[in-house]
This record gives C-alpha cells, sequence and structure tokens, in this order.
C-alpha cells in the first residue's frame, strides 16, 4: 500500500480563500481514501503564501522532509501553479522525489511524473504556470501604481498614523512623541543621540514599528515626509518577481510623491526648519569627516565588551586640546541601562586619550618587523583605485540595456489591453529621453578618461613621494593609518593592536601619568615582561 500525501495552498489570507483552502483539504483527503491501495499520510497545506518561492512556505518544505526521509511514496496536488510557479523548482523537486522512489500526481493538469513523458509534460505546464506568475505580477504592480498615483497608502503603520484602507489617520498618543522629537531637534537643537538617549531614560513608549530607540530611528522620523503631510511611495521595489525581494529604488522606478496627502503631525514650518537644520548640521558633519581624517584611526577602533565602534570626543580644558576615544554605546546611552522594552542599552567601557593610544601604536611599531613592499604594494593599489574611479561606460551600457528591455515589457504590457496606446506611447517617450541622456553621459566619460591617462605621471610622482615615507627613520601618522587594521580597547587600560601584514595582534597594558608636558605613558606587552616610557 503506497503512504500517499496531498499538498493544497491558497495565496491569500481572506476569507474566501481560507474556505477555499478548507475545501481542499476535505477534497484531497477524500480522494485518497477513496483509493484502496493508498494510505493517507497527511494532507499539507500553506495558506496566504506566494506559490513562487518555497522558502516562506513551511508545510511544503516539510512535506518534502517527510518524503526525503522515506515517510511518503506519492504526492497528489491539484496542479502545477500550487506545486510550484517556477519552472526551476518544479522540476528540481520532482527529480529529486523521482531519486528517492517519491512520484508526483498533478490532478487537473493530468500529469504523473512516474510516467515516461511525465517530465516533459511538467516541464511545459510549469513554464506556463511561469509566465502566467509574470504577467500577474506585472499586472498587480500596474494596478498597485495607478492607486497610489490616486493617494492610496501600500503600508501596515507609520510611528504617529494608523493605516486603515489606504488611508493615514494620526495616532494621537504616537503623534505627541512626534512632535516632541521634532521640538527637541528643531527648537531645543539637540541632536539624534540626546534625544534617543533621553528617550529611553524617560522611558517614552515604542512601537511594532520601532522597537528600541536609537540615533537611527529619530533620524528616519525627523526624515519622514509623512509627518508633514506628504507621501512619496515606491521608496522600494522589487527588480525580481520570483524572489519577491524589496531593494531600495534608486531611480530605477518613478517615485510617487503627492504633497498635502494626509493631515499632518508637523507644521510646514517646523518641517522645512528640520529639513534646514539637517543640510546644516550634514555639511558640519563633512566638515569635520575631512578634519578628522587626521586622525589617522578613525574607523578602526572598536570596543572589547559590546563590539561597538568607538568615536572621538574633543573638548578644551584651561587652553589644552582634549582628544579620547570612546565606545559608541557609552558615549550615546551612558552605562548600561535597560530601555522601555527592558533591553540593555549603554556599555561600561571606558576611554583612551589620543596620546596615550600613539604612544601604545609607537611602542607596538617598534617591536615588529613589516613587509614595506606589501604596503606599498597595497597602497599603490588603492591609488590607481582611485584615480580610474568612475562609472565606466559598459556599467551604463548594461542600465541602457535595462531601459531597452523595459520599453519592450510596456509594449508586452500594452498588447495584454493593460494600458491604453496613450499610455504606452508617453511612457517609452519617457525612456528614450533617460536612454539619450545616458549616451550623452558615456560620451562625457570616454571624455574624461582621455583627460585622466594624461594625469599618469603625476600619479608616479605621488608614488615616489609614499615610497619615501616609508624609508623615512620617522615614523608618521600617514604610516599607522595605512598599516594598523583595527584596535580593540578594554577596560582597565589594555588594548589589542591588529597590524595589517602581521598575523597575531599585539596585546598592550598601558598607565598614564602626569598632566600638560609631564603628561607620560607607560606600555607593557602583556605576553612579556617588558616596559618602556615614552613621552608625549
Amino acid at each position: 500500500m503506497l503512504k500517499v500525501a496531498a499538498y493544497c495552498r491558497v495565496s491569500t489570507d481572506n476569507e474566501d480563500q481560507i474556505n477555499s483552502l478548507d475545501s481542499q483539504v476535505i477534497y484531497f483527503t477524500d480522494y485518497i481514501n477513496n483509493n484502496k491501495d493508498w494510505s493517507l499520510v497527511k494532507v499539507y497545506a500553506d495558506e496566504g503564501i506566494t506559490g513562487t518561492n518555497i522558502r516562506k512556505r513551511e508545510e511544503f518544505r516539510n512535506m518534502l522532509d517527510q518524503a526525503y526521509n522515506g515517510k511518503i511514496d506519492l504526492i497528489v496536488t491539484k496542479e502545477v501553479s500550487r506545486f510550484a510557479r517556477n519552472t526551476v523548482d518544479a522540476l528540481n523537486f520532482t527529480r529529486k522525489l523521482k531519486s528517492v522512489g517519491v512520484g508526483v500526481i498533478f490532478i487537473n493538469d493530468n500529469i504523473d511524473t512516474r510516467d515516461t513523458d511525465g517530465e516533459f509534460r511538467l516541464t511545459i505546464m510549469a513554464s506556463v504556470a511561469q509566465e502566467e506568475s509574470r504577467k500577474t505580477s506585472e499586472r498587480v504592480k500596474w494596478g498597485m501604481k495607478r492607486k497610489m498615483e490616486q493617494g492610496y497608502v501600500f503600508v501596515n503603520s507609520v510611528f504617529g498614523y494608523d493605516a486603515e484602507k489606504g488611508k493615514l489617520l494620526i495616532n494621537e498618543e504616537e503623534a505627541k512623541t512626534v512632535r516632541m522629537i521634532f521640538n527637541k531637534f528643531v527648537y531645543e537643537g539637540k541632536g539624534a543621540y540626546t534625544i534617543s538617549k533621553e528617550m529611553i531614560l524617560d522611558k517614552i513608549p515604542v512601537s511594532k514599528r520601532i522597537t528600541r530607540w536609537s540615533p537611527t530611528a529619530i533620524t528616519r522620523i525627523l526624515k519622514n515626509e509623512k509627518y508633514a503631510g506628504d507621501l512619496l511611495q515606491k521608496k522600494t521595489y522589487t527588480p525580481d518577481f520570483l524572489e519577491h525581494k524589496s531593494v531600495k529604488n534608486n531611480g530605477y522606478e518613478d517615485k510617487i510623491f503627492i504633497p498635502n496627502h494626509h493631515e499632518p503631525i508637523i507644521d510646514r514650518e517646523t518641517w522645512n526648519l528640520a529639513k534646514e537644520q539637517f543640510e546644516k548640521r550634514t555639511k558640519l558633519k563633512e566638515t569635520k569627516s575631512r578634519y578628522s581624517s587626521v586622525y589617522w584611526c578613525s574607523g578602526k577602533i572598536f570596543c572589547g565588551i559590546c563590539g561597538s565602534s568607538c568615536i572621538v570626543k574633543a573638548k578644551t580644558l584651561k587652553n589644552e586640546k582634549y582628544i579620547a576615544w570612546r565606545c559608541k554605546e557609552a558615549a550615546v546611552y551612558g552605562k548600561t541601562i535597560k530601555d522601555v522594552n527592558d533591553n540593555l542599552v549603554g556599555c561600561t567601557n571606558g576611554q583612551i586619550n589620543m596620546k596615550a593610544l600613539n604612544s601604545c601604536i609607537q611602542f607596538a611599531f617598534k617591536r615588529i618587523i613589516f613587509n614595506k613592499q606589501a604596503i606599498l604594494t597595497k597602497l599603490f593599489k588603492e591609488i590607481n583605485k582611485t584615480n580610474n574611479d568612475v562609472e565606466s561606460s559598459n556599467e551604463l551600457q548594461k542600465w541602457m540595456d535595462k531601459l531597452k528591455n523595459k520599453k519592450d515589457k510596456i509594449l508586452q504590457i500594452y498588447l495584454e489591453d493593460v494600458i491604453t496606446k496613450e499610455e504606452m506611447l508617453q511612457m517609452r517617450e519617457k525612456i528614450d529621453k533617460e536612454i539619450e541622456a545616458l549616451n550623452t553621459k558615456i560620451d562625457e566619460i570616454k571624455n574624461k578618461n582621455n583627460c585622466e591617462n594624461n594625469h599618469a605621471s603625476d600619479m608616479e610622482n605621488i608614488k615616489d613621494k609614499i615610497k619615501s615615507i616609508l624609508d623615512q627613520d620617522t615614523i608618521t601618522t600617514e604610516i599607522y593609518r595605512q598599516i594598523v587594521d583595527h584596535i580593540v580597547l578594554y577596560p582597565t587600560h589594555d588594548l589589542e593592536i591588529y597590524f595589517k601584514y602581521v598575523s597575531e595582534p599585539i596585546s598592550i597594558h598601558y598607565i598614564t601619568k602626569g598632566k600638560g608636558e609631564n603628561y607620560k605613558t607607560i606600555c607593557w606587552i602583556n605576553k612579556e615582561n617588558h616596559m618602556l616610557n615614552l613621552t608625549q
């Protein structure tokens, strides 16, 4: 007697479809029990799940596991489109099942993979199912875009708003928090780090959309146009209908912007002031970033307790500038505390003075031998990369090919009577303009590359200068920048220094003494009983 299982699936979770799923389960139970040579194992059913990819089809995967383990001899299902809408998956799984002696019967398609022509017929039907899935995807996307243009909101929820039937309605409790954040940023001059820390200390409630107050969460709120009453949709798009994976829309598809779409939480004046603040702070950050390039260790220091990166803290004490590096979690949240969800935030790690850090690096540097040629090779490679780091005409050509493919798809949609001829011509005209702009860009890049070739001799001079820097006896911070991979900062004045081209880290313990001109750092290599005094 054959051990038989059935598989059924519906792609949405509305009430009608759930009833359909229940009916399918009853049908397959009777279908199998009515065959005297069959023994029912189980009816596997997935509800509200797409068929184009099996990652989220838990019951389907459970059924396959049972079949591979010899618990199932035969699988019956309604049709190929219920089993898989991906041709490759359909063939792949039926072949694997056949290899372990398990057949699949597609009732409506009259296909039995145990038959000699079963795979041939399955290939045809699976291809048809996949093409139908593609057409359905195109129609759904087209319909969604039309609804977006009409102002329908395709979001589940936004902090401060409740989404109901395509509309955004203010959630007054959360709206109070949104207004407080904007007030702190615009009128109190506080940054995202400070605001998030205050929110945690004050135990301000979060939501499903925001599980923890963080600088990133605060920044997203301050930049979200919905709080000013505007609506921007299609910030992401799905490039592959089989994968159903959304990616950031960086111009591949047109975004849809509707001003004054719904009731705002923030008045327009406050929103504009927040936008101006971001622009000013961005320029200031860029300036600081250029200045912080003098810090050879930027982005290289990490906390040994929580793993966060360390950030620089600079202040002037008695006309002397004090620079130190501290764990970002500790700098933002202070010592370890619990937020409103009882999650631990903050860190107990300390900080390291820049003078002490330089002394430790110098101490470690003098105790290892570097392969200067390896360093030079790496540097020259980076220089050449920077010199030639421009958009290639090949990449733009690939983008142009995508646009041409998009034109073909628009024509196909028109032929399928999804859009009107006028809409088709408007869309193709727009793509033609983009292609023309790309051609202009390609010509510009070719001219630019010709100019870059004329600078080859200048680049050789730069390389010679770098080589002379590495050959000199004086150790500079530029050398540190190039040879130090990263540093781990631990409590109690312990460091692990990881150098490029050196396999093992150098573990150092240090103490500092004195102030001003009398300031000194005393270092030990932990694995050696050795000490050196260095005065900065």
